[in-house]
């Protein structure tokens, strides 16, 4: 018999059933059973119930199933372009988790944690229906689109099971999302994480953590924070404007603006102002995480542009307030090889500024 990631099963000598949630081995499968636990189960001891989505269902479209075969002579390395949703866990005793979108690189085998297949999931740890799309990016340079679909609330999609050696495709990316609901009194706008993994991390122990929301010791990559996510009211949309006639605009070819021209100060060097007051007409609506996540964007948009046009140096004023945009401006810094930062004068700028310096590579 054929058994895939999704497929719904029972227990044979036993009452109850559930949907298989991982590859094993040939001959083992684990089963997310109702209350949300995992069991392993031997693939002779489940009978498959058949249930077959139509034609033209998105299960069909975007989906090719892979199969499990028992009695196989060596195990089979399932290629899989995208699982079922599996339901979140609501365990918070073992540690409360933000809501959000996640990566979660979970280990097969939970005894030894840095060696054997892995599977990567998307978790949404939210009350929204998330759509997404993921792209790697090479070292070459580019991106290229790995997978795109749909997660229900509260519930995390395998998006591949992967050899080890194998994991550093995983190391830069971009994720994009939208979240959906059926009714509710906000509409959040479209989310984008940047997402840097250094491969070491799959090989020490000590990051495989257990959490309130994943059955087993797994590495949880934090995407896109709810909370920091922007909000437009329906209090802010006009009864004019949801009155008003569409404006057509014909569609015209475009030269895309070098962002850090407008903070151009000299041939090479720039000074970027991130006080929120010079980045948003009206920030009285947008809460602390709000107005930290538009200056962390608006930061990693000028530094990436500025090593595109080959700067050398940009001043950033960040203010002296509590720190933490400094602290995660300093982190961003971590992931460029050829960037690196001090104090600007304070003469000039006082003590809310950094110089951003960029070596040619």
């Amino acid at each position: 018999m054929k058994f895939k990631v999704g497929d719904k099963v029972k227990f044979l000598n036993e009452s109850g059933g559930g949907v298989i949630s991982k590859i094993v081995s040939p001959g083992m499968v684990n089963v997310a059973i109702e209350d949300g636990f995992e069991i392993p189960v031997m693939i002779s001891e489940l009978i498959k119930i058949e249930l077959e989505a139509p034609v033209d269902s998105p299960k069909h479209m975007f989906r090719e199933d892979f199969d499990i075969h028992v009695g196989a002579g060596e195990q089979n390395t399932a290629e899989n372009d995208g699982g079922e949703s599996l339901p979140l866990l609501k365990n918070s005793s073992r540690g409360d988790v933000a809501e959000g979108v996640y990566f979660a690189f979970i280990p097969h085998d939970q005894k030894w944690l840095i060696t054997g297949l892995m599977d990567i999931y998307l978790v949404n740890h939210t009350r929204y229906d998330v759509l997404y799309s993921i792209y790697l990016e090479p070292e070459k340079g580019g991106y290229s689109g790995l997978d795109y679909g749909s997660a229900n609330p509260e519930s995390m999609h395998l998006i591949e099971t992967a050899e080890r050696e194998h994991l550093g495709i995983w190391e830069r990316g971009v994720v994009q999302v939208l979240f959906h609901r059926d009714r509710d009194q906000k509409i959040l706008s479209p989310g984008n994480s940047r997402f840097r993994i250094k491969s070491s991390k799959f090989y020490m122990e000590g990051n495989y953590r257990d959490s309130g929301i994943l059955n087993g010791k797994a590495i949880l990559i934090s995407l896109l924070p709810l909370s920091a996510q922007v909000s437009i009211f329906q209090s802010e949309i006009s009864e004019k404007d949801t009155e008003s006639v569409p404006n057509i605009v014909e569609s015209t070819e475009t030269v895309p603006e070098q962002f850090i021209d407008r903070h151009r100060t000299s041939p090479h060097e720039a000074v970027v102002d991130l006080h929120i007051g010079e980045l948003v007409e009206n920030s009285q609506n947008l809460d602390s995480s709000e107005i930290l996540r538009i200056q962390v964007n608006y930061f990693t948009r000028c530094l990436e542009n500025a090593i595109f046009n080959e700067f050398t140096k940009v001043t950033f004023i960040h203010g002296v307030g509590t720190g933490v945009l400094k602290t995660a401006i300093k982190q961003i810094i971590k992931d460029y090889p050829n960037v690196e930062y001090r104090d600007a004068s304070l003469q000039q700028f006082g003590y809310g500024a950094m110089d951003v310096i960029i070596r040619k590579i």
